[in-house]
């Protein structure tokens, strides 16, 4: 899926201080704290990069080209770097870097207008704040799960209800009224296409996670009612901005475990058995 051949150093979502600038770097100085994001830069000079879209560029470089943040130090790019605002610790702001600025650009993309109805399929590491942040614009969000022992968990992070479905929350949806956005954070391609059909005549779909099948579509239900699907990741550097203000207000709070650098590996194989809530950061202890 992604072009990494070991030997690499694993570990998005890094935070730190910086503690050595390279030349001509004027943005950023010694002992600025600051996160590193998915896409550090463009070429520069494609029709993409001009345009003001670095991360679309064919030859886009990422952390993957770099080294993650699973070491003691890193590499970034400075156009890669954000600063993390005052009285935001690192661990509160890991997730941001790329969970919360996908999930918010995905809001943003949404184009969410005042008294719409938005749900959020797949609350896990994205989908948490994914609740989080459609509450913080004022709109009426649901959060949409299988499990119904997480309905309290779900209601505490500010859903305004919340919708126990299994693989098909589509007729969940619709008894509850359908909704005007979904934003998508599921591999369930089978889910992803029954909650398309609960969308609100002129709804937007947002996808944001990578679907373990093709997805398919009725395609009434596409073309009546004018309803659209939509493709999201890390799009405007404002999304960033943004989503790291909310969390500086106290409107959003990254639900983390903390663990010691060391323990990487035992983090590693709890994530993948799925025990993780909602994301785990882990700490390098500095000398």
């Amino acid at each position: 899926m992604f072009p990494l051949k070991p030997p690499f150093v694993a570990g998005h979502e890094p935070t730190g201080e910086i503690v050595e600038v390279g030349a001509g770097v004027t943005d950023l100085v010694v002992g600025d704290r600051v996160g590193a994001f998915w896409n550090q830069k463009g070429c520069g000079r494609c029709a993409r990069c001009q345009s003001g879209f670095p991360g679309s560029c064919a030859n886009a470089q990422s952390w993957m080209h770099l080294g993650g943040g699973n070491s003691e130090l890193m590499l970034a790019w400075a156009s890669g770097c954000a600063l993390i605002p005052d009285g935001v610790s690192f661990e509160a702001a890991a997730p941001i870097f790329c969970a919360g600025y996908t999930t918010m650009s995905g809001l943003r993309n949404a184009d969410p207008r005042p008294g719409e109805r938005v749900a959020v399929l797949g609350v896990g590491g994205l989908g948490h704040l994914a609740v989080q942040f459609s509450k913080a614009l004022g709109l009426e969000t649901f959060a949409v799960t299988a499990r119904e022992e997480k309905k309290k968990e779900l209601l505490s992070l500010g859903a305004d209800d919340v919708i126990i479905a299994g693989d098909e929350p589509g007729p969940a949806l619709r008894d509850a009224g359908g909704v005007d956005v979904i934003l998508s954070t599921t591999n369930s391609a089978k889910q992803i296409a029954s909650a398309f059909g609960a969308l609100r005549p002129g709804g937007r779909f947002v996808n944001m996670g990578v679907a373990d099948a093709p997805i398919t579509l009725d395609p009434m239900t596409l073309m009546i009612g004018q309803r659209q699907m939509r493709g999201s990741s890390q799009d405007e550097r404002s999304d960033l901005f943004e989503a790291l203000q909310l969390v500086a207000k106290g409107k959003v709070k990254p639900v983390i475990e903390t663990y010691p650098l060391a323990q990487a590996n035992e983090v590693r194989e709890r994530l993948a058995s799925g025990k993780v809530r909602y994301r785990a950061v882990l700490q390098h202890a500095a000398e």
